[in-house]
């Protein structure tokens, strides 16, 4: 028999993975229209890692009065593991990006002057998730200060909220969850200097928090990632699957030691930014179509690609860092797309 706050099982196929078993979900039948519009759309493009996804259902069924902190470096899809979980089980999500003067006011809401002049309350993000049991996604969550999260440390552990602006009580929502993420962990400090103006949480916060690492995806998946997301296009030279196949291989060896280069070797300078998977597809797509315009070199199509998707946002000797390894890497693999 269901949890009395459950009422869906989703198979573990939908979730990509070939195995029995089932996740609690939401059907959301008699959900208002404008709550359903949060929940997240499905990617069924999305690569689930099985160790990440076993956390989260464990966490997702026996612990909603406690939050989940999702720690990892920016790009290692944090915030798209969320939503594409949420997309599957039937959960609105309500977001908010920390920063550093975010207070209170901002979690739980505040008054708005209306066009009739008259004064009414807003919600806040925490106040949606706690009225409609919809999940409270906070990114970068050490941005805002520290005691902030000890400012609401009681809702943290499920209590009932009280806006004191109105004097309601508001119990929290029976399917409400919060979920934090953060590119650094939580009580330790940021010791290779990537991520500027964070602060280190209270032990008081963190002990209420289940906890979750995650990093870039492993290569196989990644490539496979990669590969399912490139299109059924014209190339020369090979068949299109071998092509699809030694295109994602070498783009995904090519992020890969733009990574190491990002996280620094010893004796060598770092560089400033690194590709993410997210910067990973956006680059397929510009190699891709800058491949197929026929117009540029091989090298001219390889630095606009580069350009756009990463290498404008940084200096010129990580641009050009980046540059020699992504054209070793990738040889002459877009030269197929181009017509003989």
């Amino acid at each position: 028999m269901l949890n009395m706050v459950y009422d869906k099982e989703v198979a573990m196929t939908e979730f990509g993975l070939r195995k029995p078993g089932s996740v609690l979900g939401f059907s959301n039948g008699n959900a208002d229209q404008s709550v359903l519009a949060l929940i997240p759309e499905r990617n069924p493009h999305y690569v689930f890692q099985p160790q990440q996804l076993g956390i989260m259902t464990i966490w997702w069924e026996a612990a909603p009065d406690e939050p989940l902190f999702i720690s990892g470096p920016h790009g290692s899809g944090k915030t798209s593991f969320v939503n594409q979980f949420c997309a599957r089980v039937g959960a609105p999500v309500v977001s908010l990006t920390a920063r550093s003067r975010l207070d209170r006011t901002d979690l739980i809401g505040h008054y708005i002057i209306d066009k009739d002049k008259s004064m009414r309350f807003v919600d806040g993000p925490l106040t949606r998730a706690w009225r409609y049991g919809m999940v409270f996604l906070i990114n970068e969550m050490s941005a805002a200060p520290a005691d902030l999260w000890l400012s609401v440390n009681e809702l943290l552990e499920g209590s009932p909220l009280f806006i004191e602006a109105t004097g309601e009580v508001i119990k929290k929502h029976p399917r409400a969850r919060i979920v934090m993420t953060d590119n650094i962990r939580g009580m330790t400090d940021d010791s290779s200097g990537l991520y500027l103006g964070r602060h280190l949480q209270d032990p008081a916060v963190m002990d209420r928090c289940w906890k979750l690492r995650m990093e870039y995806i492993d290569a196989s998946a990644e490539m496979k990632l990669i590969e399912s997301q490139i299109p059924d296009i014209e190339v020369h030279g090979m068949t299109l699957q071998s092509w699809k196949k030694e295109f994602a291989l070498r783009l995904r060896n090519a992020a890969a030691k733009v990574r190491e280069a990002y996280n620094g070797t010893p004796g060598v300078q770092p560089i400033e930014a690194t590709i993410s998977t997210r910067v990973l597809l956006r680059l397929k797509d510009l190699l891709i179509i800058s491949g197929r315009s026929g117009r540029l070199s091989v090298r001219e199509a390889l630095n606009w690609a580069l350009r756009i998707a990463l290498t404008e946002a940084v200096d010129r000797t990580s641009a050009l860092t980046i540059e020699k390894i992504v054209e070793a890497e990738l040889g002459d693999i877009c030269t197929h797309l181009a017509a003989p």
